[in-house]
């Protein structure tokens, strides 16, 4: 059983709740956690502020050492943590440590920033005076980690929040919840002060209510559903707090005429059954020209049937399992609902008879555009294909969503390519290529997908306040 990390210190929490967490390829419970209860929470929140008070004061640039050390941890323990990674969440070995790797580089990356913590001086109208603008931590802030990526979104909150002076709640996915304690492990092994990163697990509706709402949290940051993040705004809103609000999806992609079919079909599977499809950017809705939309599905088909679903440590396995049951069936419904409304299933289209959470990878046509599948997210590993007449009536068409967070166009024509980067109102927009997420760019979606962003340096200056200084010397 584990306990929860406060202050530096693994410790009981004050609950009596518990919660079986399951392996979601063999379904057996895999140990039991405890969940933080209001006393636990203040605990930690109260620690973190007292920490951050401390850490502000520290120069920036040791500050990005300290926090460097914990790429080097993770480094060390590479394939202790891929191992946990893979047997609470499901994914295949090798996409839990590419995952590991990206996530070292991403604090490296993020420690590289603070020589980067730039201000301005400005020339004022006023005789005698200048003006400076400085960035200054926003404070205590609160993490609040997903199940599909449980790692690398930690580091998107963790790192960002200690180089720029501000300490962090963590409160991971009660469905992952032992990657995390893991990494609290390695931070024991660094200089990082006691106090910074609390880690407490426990529901959304309580412990995640109560870092909204505590008036002593000054940035909530989540991961997750639209309806969580909508939950997490409105709590924020009593102390009229920050709030970085990364959430749903459902991503458009869009083959045209010009397209080279076989790079494109190859790209919408890979980046489909990438984490079985549980991912925000993955695409969820496709669009092919109809002049090729018989080859295009042929080609998608093929790919799409030789994906290998199963044991995730089997060095040929290509997709792993859903995170849990009820996810299952989920996706299974929205399938079958698809079906009931007209739906051709081209491909799969049923929960796997094994052991596990497993869905065959899925294609559908003939799907109406108002479909549950062309609109809501799918999260799994299920391809809606439809054609399109007009280049520029699917821009449009790609546009008619709630969601803005990414979109894909594949085309070798220049002039497409362009037009759909200006027109999609997207916070992505890939081009002949899977979403990449990169370091160094900026995550973020438009509409119900989210405010605010990470990655980059207007990720990191998520975590910065401004105060402007007006100095006048007569």
């Amino acid at each position: 059983m584990n306990k929860l990390f406060i202050n530096g210190q693994f410790v009981e929490s004050k609950s009596t709740k518990q919660l079986e967490v399951i392996n979601p390829v063999t379904e057996e419970v895999i140990d039991t956690i405890t969940l933080a209860n209001e006393e636990d929470t203040k605990s930690a929140i109260n620690g973190a502020k007292e920490a951050q008070l401390k850490w502000e004061k520290v120069n920036i640039v040791k500050r990005a050492k300290i926090v460097q050390d914990l790429a080097q941890q993770l480094e060390k323990n590479k394939n202790e943590l891929a191992k946990t990674y893979v047997e609470e969440q499901g994914k295949p070995l090798y996409a839990a440590i590419g995952e590991i790797e990206k996530s070292i580089d991403y604090i490296n990356y993020m420690c590289s920033l603070a020589r980067k913590n730039n201000g301005e001086v400005l020339q004022s109208e006023v005789e005698n005076e200048t003006i400076i603008l400085t960035k200054k931590p926003v404070g205590t802030t609160a993490g609040i980690i997903p199940w599909n990526a449980p790692i690398f979104v930690l580091m998107r909150k963790l790192i960002p929040a200690l180089v720029t002076g501000c300490s962090i709640v963590i409160k991971p996915s009660e469905e992952t919840p032992f990657g995390a304690f893991k990494i609290a492990e390695y931070i024991q092994n660094t200089e990082i002060p006691n106090g910074l990163v609390q880690i407490i697990t426990g529901t959304g509706a309580e412990v995640g209510n109560l870092l909204s709402q505590s008036e002593n949290i000054d940035l909530v940051s989540i991961t997750g559903s639209t309806g969580a993040g909508k939950s997490v705004m409105k709590s924020a809103a009593n102390n009229v707090k920050g709030v970085n609000l990364e959430l749903g999806g459902k991503a458009p992609a869009i083959v045209t005429k010009n397209a080279d079919i076989e790079k494109a079909a190859n790209y919408i599977v890979q980046a489909r059954i990438n984490n079985s499809g549980q991912v925000c950017t993955c695409p969820e809705r496709i669009y092919v020209d109809k002049t090729i939309f018989d080859e295009f599905l042929s080609v998608v088909k093929d790919k799409m049937n030789k994906i290998k679903v199963g044991n995730p440590y089997d060095e040929d396995t290509t997709m792993g399992a859903i995170i849990n049951k009820k996810q299952l069936n989920a996706i299974n419904k929205k399938v079958q609902d698809a079906i009931i409304e007209g739906a051709t299933v081209e491909l799969g289209g049923h929960i796997m008879d094994r052991k596990g959470f497993f869905y065959e990878p899925t294609i559908l046509t003939n799907i109406s555009k108002d479909s549950i599948v062309m609109k809501e997210e799918i999260f799994g590993p299920v391809l809606p294909v439809v054609s399109f007449d007009s280049f520029n009536l699917v821009l449009d068409e790609a546009n008619n969503s709630n969601y803005g967070l990414a979109s894909y166009i594949f085309t070798e024509n220049l002039k497409e390519a362009m037009l759909a980067s200006e027109r999609l109102k997207f916070g992505e927009v890939y081009v002949n290529c899977e979403a990449e997420e990169a370091i160094v760019g900026y995550h973020a979606g438009w509409r119900q997908s989210g405010l605010g962003g990470a990655d980059g340096i207007n990720g990191f200056e998520e975590y910065l306040n401004t105060t402007v200084t007006y100095i006048r010397y007569e």
